[in-house]
C-alpha cells in the first residue's frame, strides 16, 4: 500500500460494531477471520508448547458425547421479514454434520472439548442419550452370528429391473445391516450377544416373492473380478485350482451362471 492509501485503513486493533471482525488479524476473540495463509487459525503448538483449539469450531459447532457434531443453518438470522413460517421453523432446527466434517472438527479441537460433561438441566441431554452408536456397534459385532443363525425371511434379494451403464449407489447385491425377526429381543436376552431361539419355527416366504435376476449388473461383475484376482493372488501359496473347482464356478443367477 502507498502512503496515500494507508491513512484510510483501520488499525489492526479496531473492530467494526456491526460484524465485530478484525480485518488485519488471522483470528479474533470470536473465532472469525481465519485464512488459508494462516492455516485457517489452527495452531498446533503455541509458545508454551501446548496445543490450542480452533475457536471457530468451538464457537460455531456443538460436539455430542458420542462423537457427532451439531450445526445450525447458515444465515438463519438474516431476512426474517421475507421468510415464511416454515422457513423460520427450519432456521431454529439443529442438524448433524457430515462424517467428513466430523473428522476434521475432531482434529481441530483439543481433548478437553471431547470430554464428557455432566451439566444439570442440560438441553442437549436428549441428544447425548441417543443410542444409535451403541445400536450400530452391537449390530456390527453380531454380524457373523446374524449370518449364521439369523432368519432370512425378510432378507429379500435386491431386484433391479434395468441396470444403468455406470455404477450407481442403488445397484447393490446385498442389503446392509439386515436385522432378523425378534432381533431386539434376542439381543436383550443375550446381554448384547445375538442368541436366537432356534426351536421357534418361522414362516417361509412365498415362492413368487423370490425374484430371479435376469441380467448382470456392473456391481456383480466387479465383485466377481475382485474374487478371481483374490484366488489368483493366493494360488502361489495353496496351489493351482482347476477350472472345475467350486471356487471358480460362476455365481448362480448371473450372466454366466
Amino acid at each position: 500500500c502507498t502512503a496515500s492509501t494507508q491513512k484510510f485503513l483501520l488499525p489492526a486493533s479496531i473492530t467494526t460494531v456491526i460484524s465485530k471482525r478484525t480485518y488485519f488479524s488471522s483470528m479474533d476473540e470470536i473465532g472469525r477471520g481465519e485464512c488459508a495463509k494462516d492455516a485457517y487459525g489452527i495452531t498446533l503448538y503455541d509458545k508454551d508448547g501446548k496445543r490450542t483449539t480452533l475457536k471457530g469450531v468451538e464457537n460455531r459447532f456443538k460436539r455430542l458425547d458420542w462423537g457427532m457434531w451439531l450445526r445450525v443453518r447458515g444465515g438463519r438470522d438474516k431476512k426474517h421479514w421475507k421468510k415464511s413460517m416454515r422457513q423460520l421453523r427450519e432456521c431454529e432446527m439443529h442438524y448433524f454434520c457430515r462424517p467428513y466434517h466430523n473428522r476434521r472438527f475432531d482434529l481441530a479441537v483439543a481433548s478437553e472439548i471431547k470430554e464428557m460433561r455432566h451439566i444439570p438441566d442440560d438441553p442437549y441431554r436428549v441428544y447425548n442419550d441417543i443410542s444409535y452408536q451403541n445400536h450400530y456397534a452391537i449390530r456390527h459385532k453380531n454380524s457373523v452370528r446374524i449370518r449364521k443363525y439369523g432368519n432370512n425371511i425378510y432378507n429379500w434379494s435386491v431386484f433391479q429391473a434395468h441396470y444403468k451403464k455406470q455404477i450407481r449407489k442403488v445397484d447393490k447385491t446385498k442389503r446392509g445391516r439386515y436385522e432378523p425377526p425378534k432381533y431386539q429381543k434376542a439381543i436383550a436376552d443375550g446381554d448384547g450377544v445375538y442368541t436366537p431361539d432356534l426351536s421357534i419355527p418361522y414362516d417361509t416366504p412365498a415362492p413368487h416373492y423370490q425374484l430371479e435376476q435376469r441380467m448382470q449388473s456392473l456391481v456383480t461383475l466387479k465383485e466377481e473380478q475382485k474374487f478371481r484376482r483374490f484366488i489368483k493372488r493366493h494360488e502361489k501359496y495353496v496351489g493351482y485350482l482347476s477350472q472345475t473347482s467350486p471356487l471358480k464356478l460362476p455365481v448362480h443367477g448371473t450372466l454366466t451362471g
